[in-house]
Order: C-alpha cells, then structure tokens, then sequence
C-alpha cells in the first residue's frame, strides 16, 4: 500500500497546505504551543501526491479525493474497527471502557497512517464508522423494536452521531494521530543525533 503500510514514520504532506500546527499555535508562550510544539515534517517519504497532475478549480478538494481512493484501509478499515467499538459500548462496563479505547485508537490511527492529510482521513474514518454503525445498529435493534421500520432506526442512530460531532471529533482524532507520528519521529531523530554525538 506504499506510504500506508509503513507504520514506522511518517509527516504530514507540505504540498498539504497545512502548518504543523493550527497558526493561533505558533505564537510563542500560548497554550497551545505548549500543549503541541511545532512538529517538523519526516524526512525521506515519498510524495504522496506524485502522479496527481488536477490544476483546476478546488485542486485541494481533488487532491483530497486522490488521496482516499488510493489508499482506503486508513479510512474504511478503521473505521470498521471504530463501528465495532462503538456498538460493543453498551454490553458491560469494563468491556464499554475498553472499546470506547479501541473506537478512539481507531480514528487516530487513521491520522497516523494517513499521514498525508491526517485530519481527512479521521473524518472519513468517522463517517465510514457512522454509517457501519448505523446500519449494524439497526439490524440488531430492529427486531427488539418492531414497531421501527429500519429506515427509521438507521436515521435515528445517525442523527445521534452526527449531533455528537463525531465527524468533528474523527478529524481532530486524526490530526492527533498525524501530530503525534511527527513529533514521535522528530524526538527519536533528536535523540539518535545526541547519541552519535557522544561517540
């Protein structure tokens, strides 16, 4: 899967148009950037965009789409775990703890491996979840509530997610599982430095 596969390192694409950090971060001192100092983007990683020549209108829209279709499992595959997770939520506590942890893990891996536009692919992982859960969701509960049709159930579940701000929430997730694998990767590459230096 080229860039996808590799879990080991990865950066944000700079032909993204994104900063490491949101601007209101890179004003010295703010909370923010204490919170998440600028992460460089990783070396050695291939262009993520090379062979994607759209110079119309809404070029970042179309890189967008270019992006996804070439490497789904980010988005579709994690967002099929965050489905799981989620509709494992009510069964029992303990089970509710660990796959509300699983569910979360899900749309930051999708940034993480995503890494191209991180934030894209944890909001599609998230609507790619939503309506797995929705529909799972109203195969099951269906038949307890008889006097539901299924489009009703399926609606009322996707109404609930969406009014919970999960897309909000998937993208955010995302751009954390990015920032995460860039600041991670620039303190190992700080750390191999000062080790060759004390040789």
């Amino acid at each position: 899967m080229g860039w996808a596969d590799d879990a080991d390192a990865g950066a944000e694409d700079q032909a993204d148009g994104e900063s490491s950090t949101a601007p209101a971060t890179q004003q010295g001192g703010s909370f923010l950037t204490r919170l998440f100092p600028p992460a460089p983007p990783l070396p050695n990683k291939p262009d993520p965009l090379a062979g994607f020549s759209h110079e119309g209108p809404l070029r970042g829209v179309a890189a967008g789409l270019y992006l996804l279709v070439r490497h789904p499992v980010p988005w579709i595959g994690l967002g099929a775990v965050w489905a799981a997770g989620r509709l494992l939520l009510p069964f029992s506590p303990l089970l509710g703890i660990v796959s509300s942890l699983v569910a979360f893990g899900a749309l930051i891996a999708a940034g993480w491996i995503g890494w191209p536009r991180p934030w894209l692919f944890g909001l599609t992982a998230s609507i790619v979840g939503i309506v797995l859960y929705a529909v799972l969701f109203g195969v099951m509960v269906g038949p307890v509530h008889p006097e539901l049709t299924e489009g009703e159930v399926v609606l009322s579940s996707i109404f609930r997610e969406v009014v919970a701000f999960q897309p909000l929430f998937g993208a955010l997730a995302g751009w954390y599982g990015g920032y995460l694998r860039r600041r991670m990767a620039a303190t190992g590459a700080s750390a191999r430095q000062q080790g060759s230096r004390r040789r």
